[in-house]
């Protein structure tokens, strides 16, 4: 049942996720480690693209699986899964936020990926991420939110409008916004 929920945009797919949570529901744990299995890579590279740092993705990471596990009763058979489990990554980051800026911290460190190669590929490599994450934290935090949806978590257009409360048109829209503003911070050519 899980290998179909590789593309999870739908039809069988949300199938497939609808169903392991109604059996997760009813309190088999092989469904919902099959969801966690399935979902951790996703909702931990929406939240590190969302935080910045790996540390604290993982962290929040395991904040939106508490999250989920203790809500799951209150998931409806039938609702899109991927976007109800995004609903809560996306409620889960906007604490850590609430919680920093309560605290007046100030510094988020860059997300830590080994590159493949040489030093000199390695090098390059950190620079693009530098720049990229640079030019990302200066977007407005809507901006940041459509990419980190759409892009790091793999969500479709209907997915992030049900996270969001958007229609899929609007997430589109926003999206290209937001991309021509990561562009231009970048000053990349379109």
């Amino acid at each position: 049942m899980i290998q179909e929920l590789a593309a999870d945009q739908g039809g069988a797919a949300a199938d497939d996720a609808d169903a392991l949570a109604c059996r997760a529901q009813r309190g088999d744990s092989d469904a919902l480690g099959r969801l966690y299995d399935h979902y951790y890579e996703r909702v931990i590279r929406f939240t590190a693209g969302r935080l910045g740092d790996q540390a604290r993705a993982e962290d929040v990471t395991s904040e939106t699986f508490e999250a989920m596990l203790r809500g799951l009763g209150s998931y409806r058979p039938g609702t899109d899964f991927a976007a109800w489990l995004f609903t809560i990554a996306h409620r889960r980051v906007g604490d850590y936020f609430r919680r920093l800026y309560r605290r007046r911290e100030t510094t988020l460190e860059d997300t830590d990926v080994p590159a493949a190669g040489g030093p000199e590929e390695a090098a390059i490599a950190a620079a693009d991420r530098a720049e990229v994450a640079s030019a990302f934290q200066d977007l407005r935090k809507d901006e940041q939110e459509i990419l980190a949806l759409r892009v790091l978590a793999g969500l479709s257009a209907n997915q992030v409008g049900a996270v969001l409360g958007k229609s899929p048109g609007a997430v589109r829209v926003a999206q290209h916004r937001a991309l021509r503003a990561l562009r231009e911070r970048m000053e990349v050519a379109s």
